[in-house]
């Protein structure tokens, strides 16, 4: 028997220096939409550099967690101005946070990294 038990409410995310985030669980449709638009994004920004494989897998790092952040991420705590003042959540923001390298791995690990429930299952 197959049996599904996939969260649909957003859930806070703990990352690194306190700093926590409403996401909406992953979908495949959505993660695959992000794949695209950040191997599409990082090819056309590197043009012929591309080819480094090295240079090209770092910045479809981050297009993609910064894509998929975009999608998933409708709140958060625990980020502040330069002056430490709490910052208001916004896209732009976001992106910058998704900068950080401790920070995108933290997310990535939370969202991504995680089995798909069906395969944890054995059902896939």
């Amino acid at each position: 028997m197959l049996t599904l038990d996939i969260a649909r409410e957003p859930r806070w995310l703990d990352l690194p220096q306190g700093v926590r985030l409403l996401a909406k669980p992953l979908d495949r449709i959505t993660r695959a939409a992000a794949e695209g638009a950040a191997l599409a994004e990082a090819k056309a920004l590197l043009g012929e550099a591309a080819q480094e494989r090295a240079v090209f897998n770092g910045l479809y790092f981050l297009l993609l967690v910064r894509l998929i952040a975009r999608r998933l991420v409708t709140a958060w705590e625990g980020v502040g101005d330069r002056d430490g003042a709490p910052l208001g959540f916004a896209p732009t923001a976001l992106d910058a946070l998704m900068e950080r390298d401790d920070m995108a791995v933290a997310f990535w690990d939370a969202v991504i990294g995680r089995p798909d429930p069906a395969e944890a299952e054995g059902n896939a």
